[in-house]
């Protein structure tokens, strides 16, 4: 009887994963072509992305919307803030991230009206990112209300953000507390 084992090389390439590659047909070979570009400055790269930004599934727009940011280029806000409208909650939550990441003032706005998103992962990641932004006395008054958020998450979360932002630990988990402590 003979060895099956020179099938085995077959067998490997049949098994072989998804490729990455931004014109497949399937959104996470698409999302992996996207990370094949972190680090590529060409415009013909960062268009691609900028096109990306309108796919139809939200693991793309996730995707490039990350790329985007990594390049920490303050004049791609542009690109970030209308994702904050996004239907779907992490591409909201990824636009939180990628306004803080290059650090884009007026973005703030638009990341304040996130501690009010119905999605919980979304106001947290708001709190995050407004969190970067300690000299905006706007940041800091929707973080002291989202102390009172309905979600447990999000209200400890605030707590802890302004605890560290202001160095007190002395201040109850309330939002009038906390609005006492920052006045």
């Amino acid at each position: 009887m003979r060895s099956p084992f020179w099938l085995l090389p077959f067998l490997l390439a049949a098994c072989s994963g998804p490729d990455a590659n931004v014109k497949s047909e399937d959104p996470y070979e698409r999302f992996l072509g996207e990370r094949d570009l972190v680090g590529r400055t060409d415009a013909e790269s960062i268009g691609q992305l900028v096109r990306m930004l309108e796919d139809p599934h939200y693991l793309v727009v996730i995707g490039a919307i990350d790329v985007l940011a990594s390049h920490e280029r303050p004049e791609f806000l542009q690109h970030f803030v209308p994702k904050l409208k996004h239907k779907h909650p992490m591409v909201r939550q990824a636009a939180c991230a990628a306004i803080a990441r290059v650090h884009g003032e007026e973005g703030v706005p638009g990341v304040i009206e996130g501690v009010k998103d119905p999605d919980p992962m979304v106001r947290r990641a708001a709190l995050k990112a407004l969190a970067r932004f300690p000299r905006r006395p706007d940041a800091l008054r929707a973080m002291v209300e989202t102390v009172a958020d309905k979600d447990p998450g999000v209200s400890y979360l605030a707590h802890k953000l302004l605890s560290e932002r202001t160095n007190r630990t002395d201040v109850k988990q309330t939002k009038e507390a906390w609005a006492e402590a920052v006045k």
